[in-house]
């Protein structure tokens, strides 16, 4: 026995000495960056290794054999071994990523096992916009999903439609944060996201219901590697610039014009003789006192010499663009993370500062984020881990996109004369002798008109938002392929509104006797507890399946209460409470709440054959209280794909073929947003208005039903029918998916008129509308490396046809300028076909013979509008109206283009919509007659001298300019007039990076270090002649333009 153990103790180093040892440094082929965690394994063993920060590993094998290396995101790579050694490996991005695992509801997926439409995008990519929400990041990003900015507003939230808009009442797709159900993304940073995936199609989408009946966009945050701990910091730092100025009139050209539209010869006289100024005090200014005076040489009043205390007018050109736009408004963000784990745990933790100022006076955002994701392998068949975020933000938006001066800060800057001025300077004095010095300027030309800097300074507004957002989960694994996951999520916002207005005296319209207070509290809460049961095994590994089966809870509530008073007697701002008003205080505080209940039952079966047959099948059960005769819902879905690559008789007979797929699905989702009372009976009793009655020498308040509700109140369902090709060539080179889709809306929720004597004041809603949107979608990838050089090409391109089918005895639906009816797309733009300028009354008289022969005068004339007589009828009326196209854009596409060459990368990223068109409602003032607004340029057409040589008077010529007359109101009529296309190209991003080497930024403790400069809207190519082409709802009044936006950042790890 002694004899055995002595031999052993020697033979101990022989065989210690025996272990091959390999290590080595894994390398991304694309930046030649170390590539931390990549999985290191023994072929064959559950030996294995990850790498650390510098991208290096090392392991131990007992006999020769092969390191296979694998990543989420890149190719896997096998390296033989045979004795002690070096291996350097160089990984590559996957480019088809077919092994990937990707999001999908309630459970995940490798990507080639997808039976329905999924499109993935990269945190990469969302990161290269400088945009304050992911949602505005998502344009151009993936096919079919069309993205509208809608403001460059700070904050603003885009507006996001998947597959076409689906029913007049919301459309807006979901988010799905790490599990939490929410509407609202804009607490999320980009830099916090791993992962992107947006379902589809109605076999992807089912799964979530009622809630995914618009599209649902899933997103992973970051969570910590095992054996990996990192420090991140990513920063950027911006100027933001308008990248266009409409062409508008100075004080000359507009004093001119406007006198030749509007002026009788008597008061060109007056101007002649006197000159400018006294025009102006005259027929202007006035006694007004809130003017001050013009400068009269030998003209004096009340004691006042006008010539030596007035102001110069005729030298003041105002350039009101200039005025309210800001140059070089900064932008900036700042992002430190922490992520790193053990064997047992995972943890990944960050802040962020997000800070934007507008740049239109007045508006501005501000954003802190905190966010905690850890997950304990407490044992090895239980998990317990949390997602929580934090933000806190603050803003002022600027009054945009309305046709008031006094609602509007761009309608009130165009509102302004040029020869007013936004401050009166010192010295300067009204009719009374009052010193204007410093006072904001009062509108001369359109009195209605508000000052955009009162507009702006005399208003405090502060809105303050802060929300918690986050879920904790327990996960069971209690054998292999089957886990339950019980997840409780809660989202809460709390909304501090406060506005404290001025008491100020502009002007007669311009005034607020004493100052304002409003104060008001919003409280929001989600509370969502979700139980999901999965089991995923195999049989002989020819049958393959996956398996769901959950049930979720959710409960929203919603409360509020403000009031408002005046007369702050003290208005500093420490004294802006509603307890300091001492008038217009006595109103009771207004309150109003809501609830909505959700309960759900679910289900997914995923079936594969032979790894190429695949048949998904889902069925989700909602049950709403919005619905009290039709409480539950009932949506199923059905899919299927065949990997048609994976056939024994088509693999490896063409070598170019690396991946064919195709697939086809079906499904039923339903929509429930609407109000919760549309199918609840309610009671009105808010008098004295249709309840008041007399009692006692007074009005009580009495108890009515307004409008009786329909009976039967059901959910919006729609229907999908999708089918697509995904393939990949030569070794991941190319790469393409093609889907076509059918998307039907039916039981769509309209107004609908009930007979006369059922005596409703408001008309009830039933199901009755149907509506079909249907298209096709194209991604196509290219991407190769040449040596130390590697490119990328990726674009994606969708159609959208949109089609209102039928009505069904519902009421066709009104907007601004557009209405829905059946055989239309929603909301498309309604009035008259637009054809030129009467040159004369005898060619409106023979275009119209109507109004003759039924007794009645022309109203049309030389230099009115031409519009098409459609139904030939001689007369222009409502039967002539038609459609004259949508805001939705038939075609959406983006274009990435990248490359790298050793250190330095560069990226390009064009994004643009075609086929929409856009109400230029500002125009019918910029071609107006000059008394609301100032002018276009094109306006100077309308009016010559009467005579060349005295230029004494000026006279019109609406005909030959080809503008119609701007004094009658039938130019102004709905029409095709002020439709333009919104079709645009825009460069969206270019970015040109830097990456130190190694040999740089190792001595300083650094794993990274880039640094890259960036533009963003740097060039747009488009017809249209207002600021901006994407304008919210289609209708531009003065919408807030986009901004280009020049900024360099840094991104550094440690």
């Amino acid at each position: 026995m002694k004899f055995k153990l002595s031999l052993l103790l020697l033979l101990l180093p022989i065989v210690a000495a025996a272990q091959i040892k390999i290590q080595g440094t894994v390398i991304s082929s694309s930046d030649h960056q170390p590539m931390i965690g990549v999985t290191v394994r023994i072929a064959g063993t559950n030996i294995l290794t990850v790498t650390d920060a510098d991208g290096h590993y090392i392991i131990s094998a007992k006999k020769p054999g092969a390191l296979e290396y694998s990543f989420i995101g890149c190719k896997n790579e096998t390296r033989p071994f045979s004795s002690t050694t070096t291996l350097n490996v160089e990984m590559s991005d996957d480019v088809n990523q077919l092994d990937e695992v990707v999001v999908i509801g309630y459970g995940s997926m490798k990507k080639s096992d997808l039976t329905g439409s999924v499109a993935t995008i990269s945190a990469k990519d969302l990161k290269k916009t400088p945009a304050a929400s992911v949602d505005q990041a998502l344009q151009g990003r993936a096919a079919g999903v069309t993205v509208n900015a809608s403001s460059g507003q700070p904050g603003q939230a885009a507006e996001v439609r998947i597959r076409g808009i689906g029913t007049v009442n919301n459309s807006a797709p979901i988010y799905v944060v790490d599990g939490v159900i929410t509407d609202n993304i804009s607490f999320l940073s980009p830099n916090d996201i791993e992962s992107t995936e947006i379902l589809k199609d109605a076999s992807a989408t089912a799964i979530y219901g009622s809630r995914g009946a618009n599209g649902v966009v899933l997103i992973t945050t970051k969570k910590g590697e095992k054996g990996v701990s990192t420090i991140s910091l990513d920063m950027y730092y911006g100027f933001q610039s308008r990248w266009k100025k409409l062409k508008l009139m100075n004080s000359s050209d507009f004093f001119n014009t406007y006198e030749a539209i509007n002026a009788a010869k008597s008061e060109q006289t007056f101007y002649n003789k006197y000159g400018f100024n006294r025009w102006l005090q005259t027929y202007k200014l006035g006694n007004d006192p809130h003017f001050a005076i013009a400068k009269i040489d030998g003209y004096t009043r009340k004691g006042i010499d006008y010539g030596i205390q007035g102001l110069d007018y005729s030298v003041v050109n105002t350039d009101w663009q200039d005025e309210v736009f800001k140059s070089n408004a900064p932008i900036q963000n700042y992002h430190v993370s922490f992520d790193g784990g053990g064997d047992k745990t995972s943890y990944s933790m960050s802040a962020s500062y997000f800070n934007q100022e507008g740049t239109i006076i007045g508006s501005n955002y501000e954003r802190f984020t905190l966010r905690a994701n850890t997950s304990c392998q407490l044992k090895p068949w239980l998990k317990i881990g949390e997602n929580l975020s934090y933000v806190y933000s603050m803003g002022r938006t600027a009054m945009n996109n309305s046709s008031s001066a006094n609602a509007s800060v761009i309608s009130a800057a165009i509102a302004m004369a040029p020869w007013d001025l936004a401050y009166y300077p010192e010295n300067a004095v009204n009719v009374n002798g009052a010193d204007m010095g410093g006072r904001y300027a009062a509108p001369s030309n359109f009195k209605n008109a508000t000052n955009p800097f009162s507009m702006v300074y005399t208003s405090h507004p502060k809105s303050r938002t802060s929300r918690w957002i986050g879920d904790i989960y327990l996960e069971f694994t209690p054998f292999k392929g089957f886990s339950y996951r019980t997840d409780a999520s809660y989202d809460e916002v709390n909304l501090k509104y406060r506005l404290f207005k001025d008491a100020h005296d502009v002007s007669v319209k311009d005034y607020l006797e004493n100052n304002f207070l409003e104060r008001s509290l919003s409280h929001y809460s989600t509370f969502t507890w979700e139980n999901i049961v999965n089991y995923v095994f195999d049989i002989n590994k020819i049958h393959s399946f996956n398996l769901m089966v959950g049930q979720t809870t959710e409960e929203y509530n919603y409360y509020s209460i403000g009031n408002s008073g005046s007369g702050i007697l003290n208005p500093d701002e420490k004294n802006w409470y509603l307890n300091q008003t001492t008038l217009d205080n006595t109103n009771k505080a207004g309150d109003g709440v809501s609830r909505t209940r959700r309960l759900s039952f679910l289900g997914r079966a995923h079936y594969t054959l032979l790894d190429r047959y695949m048949f998904t099948f889902n069925f989700r059960a909602d049950g709403s209280n919005k619905f009290p005769e039709n409480t539950w819902g009932y949506f199923p879905s059905l899919a299927a794909a065949w990997r048609v690559s994976e056939e024994p008789w088509l693999k490896g007979k063409w070598a170019a073929l690396d991946y064919l797929k195709l697939r086809a699905g079906w499904g039923q989702i339903g929509n429930d947003k609407i109000g919760n009372d549309a199918f609840n009976q309610t009671i009105f009793t808010s008098g004295p208005t249709f309840v008041g009655y007399p009692f006692n020498g007074t009005i009580a308040n009495g108890a009515t039903i307004l409008t009786y509700v329909n009976q039967g109140g059901k959910w919006e369902r729609t229907e999908t029918w999708n089918a697509g090709i995904d393939a990949a060539l030569w070794n991941g080179k190319l790469s393409f998916t093609v889907e076509g889709f059918i998307r039907n809306t039916k039981d769509m929720l309209l107004y609908v008129k009930g007979p006369a004597w059922v005596g409703n004041r408001y008309d009830a809603q039933a199901n009755v509308g149907t509506v079909r949107n249907s298209g096709v979608e194209i991604t196509l990838g290219h991407h190769n490396t040449l040596g130390d050089f590697t490119y990328g090409i990726d674009g994606n391109m969708s159609f959208i046809k949109n089609e209102l089918t039928a009505l069904n005895g519902g009421a066709p639906v009104y907007g601004d300028r557009v209405m829905s009816d059946e055989g239309l797309p929603l909301f498309t733009f309604w009035g008259y076909k637009y054809k030129g300028v009467f040159a004369s009354q005898a060619d409106a008289d023979a275009a119209l013979p109507g109004y003759a022969k039924s007794g009645q005068a022309n109203p049309y004339g030389t230099g009115d509008a031409i519009y098409e007589d459609i139904n030939h009828d001689g007369v222009i009326d409502d039967n002539d109206k038609t459609k004259l196209g949508n805001n939705f854009p038939k075609v959406s596409y983006g274009l990435n283009l990248s490359a790298s060459w050793k250190n330095i990368d560069l990226q390009l990223f064009f994004q643009g919509v075609a086929g929409n068109k856009i109400y230029n409602a500002l125009n019918e003032r910029l071609y107006g007659t000059g008394t609301e607004s100032n002018l276009s340029s094109d306006m100077l057409k309308v009016w010559s001298w009467e005579n060349a040589d005295s230029r004494d008077y000026r006279v019109t010529d609406y005909a030959q300019a080809g503008i119609p007359n701007p004094k009658h109101s039938i130019n102004f009529y709905n029409s095709d007039r002020f439709i333009e296309s919104g079709s645009y190209l825009r460069l969206k991003n270019i970015q040109l990076g830097y990456n130190f080497p190694d040999r740089l930024i190792k001595p300083l403790g650094l794993k990274t270090l880039r640094v890259y400069l960036q533009a963003s809207n740097l060039f747009t190519i488009t017809d249209y002649s207002g600021y901006d082409p994407e304008v919210a709802g289609g209708v531009d009044y003065g919408n807030y333009p986009q901004a280009r936006t020049y900024l360099m950042g840094l991104n550094l790890s440690f």
